[in-house]
């Protein structure tokens, strides 16, 4: 993050606080079209190298891998499934978006190369909500996508048999 991006990031997040544009309790509300939204802009980009070349297959993998985020999530403890809430509520809100990512333009308009560099900036940051995120997002987004029998052969796995 440069210096324009961080001041902007500051200026923007500063502005959401003090005209409570967003309510707090509110991001802890599950809305399946901010969820859908995220995952359609993160997926590609986390599973980068891992989806089909081929569109169409490509596709339908990111379509299984949500359905199972998706299936996955009421498995979790509540206090998981709110943070996880609340990150996708704010990163489908332009202000708050600003702020976590420093991007004004809608995640799925970035680029594929943008969307790995803002996970990664995620990962190496020094503030640990960041850290935080980036690991929440990715082990759920993982294990979504190869908790799947079809993706098992790619890491050489066999799943164990019980007698």
């Amino acid at each position: 993050m440069d210096r324009r991006q961080f001041i902007l990031s500051g200026i923007a997040l500063a502005a959401a606080a003090s005209l409570s544009i967003y309510g707090w309790r509110q991001s802890f509300n599950a809305d399946t079209s901010n969820r859908e939204l995220v995952l359609s802009a993160l997926l590609p980009a986390l599973l980068y190298g891992a989806l089909p070349e081929d569109a169409t297959l490509a596709a339908a993998e990111l379509a299984r891998t949500k359905a199972a985020v998706t299936d996955f999530m009421p498995f979790l403890p509540v206090r998981q499934q709110q943070e996880l809430h609340q990150l996708f509520n704010l990163l489908a809100h332009r202000i708050s978006q600003l702020g976590l990512t420093g991007h004004l333009t809608q995640l799925a308009a970035l680029t594929v190369q943008q969307r790995l560099a803002l996970l990664d900036s995620w990962r190496d940051s020094f503030l640990e909500i960041l850290q935080q995120a980036y690991h929440g997002l990715r082990e759920l987004l993982y294990g979504a996508y190869y908790g799947q029998p079809e993706h098992w052969d790619a890491l050489a796995y066999t799943a164990p048999r019980f007698r």
